[in-house]
């Protein structure tokens, strides 16, 4: 039969135990940062062994196997206590966005220096032990570990260190010396989290990064600048290079307008004259991309405006035969000549009349996310889609600042016919969805073409009428209704309004 005193043993343990696993998943549900999981269970089981050697009588501090009962409970307490505190206070954040109270090396150091001094007091208090004894151990012991572990502790001072300097936070890019990139994540008392574009993770020990050289980007809070230098010829005045190249920096994805960009003359070298450019943005995650797509709209800017990049006088520049480039050219004219044929507004006109009007047009090309023409912006040419898409877009007279999108224009569609003919503003804007190349027919060809023949003007004043007719009920499905219905115009309408653009008789 089982003794009445191991009966309440029994029960006063399961009672602790109980209350124990209780509270853990109550603290689990109510204190997500709250994350230990075997150091509390075994804190509840020296819970339920010391209430265990109180019930049978055993005195917890006189004793050999109370008192080691006793300091493994308070060291275990001192834990759980501290990981509580550390989760509801240390680890909250100072406000939105933003790091914690305390920095986790920070906290990794107080833990340890929390526990070394319950250690002591354990010692000295409850183990009984000389404060002589402990002291000279604890210095013996101290020196022992400081030879075994000189580098995890060299890593430690210098994460201290870096902790109270701040030279980077969590979220900062960084370039290593040696060029590697990456973002700070965390830093423990051994080494630095640290994570790369391509999703690799980097612990960096806290003492490499006390000596090394570093740039910080930043986290994309405040901006800063790259800087890119370009040859260009000299036969181009400097103020309208410099023109070109603010407006093509500008025009690039993460580019900003303050502060603002930097454009200047740096040196007459053999070949070219070079050009520095210092452009800012906030992209730190991905300055290599920034750099390409400011490079990028540099081209497409530079060849729509006729600046050709020079090559260097000491490289060969093998021209094609003529007879090639004759061919070259016959294949780019018949193209433009079947795309001009296609369209609606030259149904009615001579093939002789489309191909001049094909041949005088000018191919330009855009980069994805360039925009071609701008709704309510003055306008005289026509564009035809020769390879690539756009977007249509219109803005909601419902939502200020918002768009509708109308429709993607592919290869053979055209736009802006009411422009080149009319001089009437943009009625959308249009952006090239992708790399895109267009075909563009200015005022001037066309007004070669009416000089030669004016009734020319009675056709393309019948295909307005029946694209602005297509036009409107567009825009009946989309919830302009009115407007369409009081939009339309007939064909004599826009004769009158083709001569008198066109300044004919």
């Amino acid at each position: 039969m089982i003794p009445a005193q191991w009966l309440t043993v029994a029960a006063v343990a399961g009672g602790i135990l109980l209350v124990a696993e209780a509270l853990y998943l109550l603290l689990r549900k109510r204190v997500p940062r709250f994350r230990l999981k075997l150091l509390y269970h075994l804190w509840a089981l020296s819970l339920v062994a010391l209430a265990a050697l109180q019930t049978l009588g055993i005195d917890l501090l006189g004793s050999t196997l109370g008192g080691i009962a006793s300091t493994v409970a308070l060291l275990l307490t001192t834990l759980v206590v501290y990981a509580l505190v550390d989760a509801l206070i240390l680890q909250q954040p100072w406000g939105k966005d933003q790091g914690p109270l305390v920095p986790k090396l920070a906290r990794d150091v107080l833990r340890l220096g929390l526990l070394i001094a319950v250690g002591l007091f354990a010692a000295t208090e409850i183990l009984d032990q000389p404060v002589g004894a402990v002291l000279v151990s604890s210095t013996v012991l101290s020196a022992v570990i400081g030879l075994a572990l000189q580098d995890t502790l060299k890593n430690i001072f210098s994460g201290m260190a870096l902790d109270l300097e701040k030279p980077f936070h969590p979220g900062d890019w960084l370039v290593i010396e040696g060029g590697v990139r990456a973002q700070v994540v965390d830093m423990s008392w051994r080494s630095t989290h640290l994570r790369t574009k391509e999703g690799l993770d980097i612990y960096e020990p806290n003492a490499n990064l006390s000596v090394s050289r570093l740039i910080n980007y930043g986290s994309g809070e405040r901006p800063f600048a790259v800087e890119i230098r370009i040859g260009l010829p000299y036969g181009v005045p400097p103020a309208e290079v410099k023109e070109v190249l603010r407006e093509a920096a500008l025009s690039a994805p993460g580019a900003l307008d303050r502060p603002s960009v930097r454009v200047l003359l740096e040196s007459f070298d053999d070949h070219a004259i070079t050009y520095f450019m210092r452009v800012w943005t906030r992209r730190t995650s991905n300055v290599s991309g920034f750099i390409d797509g400011v490079n990028s709209r540099i081209w497409y800017q530079l060849k729509r405006h006729g600046i050709d990049i020079p090559f260097p006088i000491r490289t060969i520049h093998m021209h094609e035969a003529p007879d090639m480039e004759q061919q070259r050219q016959g294949k780019a004219l018949r193209k433009a000549s079947e795309l001009f044929s296609g369209l609606d507004i030259f149904q009615e006109l001579d093939d002789e009349v489309v191909r001049q009007l094909a041949a005088s047009s000018q191919r330009k090309l855009f980069d994805a996310g360039e925009v071609l023409v701008r709704e309510g912006e003055e306008g005289d040419s026509l564009f035809v889609v020769e390879r690539g898409a756009v977007r249509v877009t219109k803005s909601d007279p419902e939502a200020e600042g918002k768009h509708v999108d109308l429709a993607i224009l592919e290869e053979g569609a055209f736009f802006g016919e009411m422009s080149l003919l009319t001089g009437e503003p943009r009625s959308a804007t249009v952006i090239a969805s992708d790399h895109c190349g267009v075909l563009v027919l200015t005022k001037q060809a066309v007004a070669t073409t009416l000089e030669a023949d004016p009734r020319i003007a009675e056709s393309l004043s019948r295909a307005l009428a029946a694209r602005r007719q297509d036009t409107m009920e567009t825009l009946e499905d989309h919830r302009d209704r009115d407007a369409a219905a009081t939009s339309i115009e007939d064909e004599q309408t826009f004769l009158r309004r083709i001569r008198l653009f066109f300044s004919l008789s």
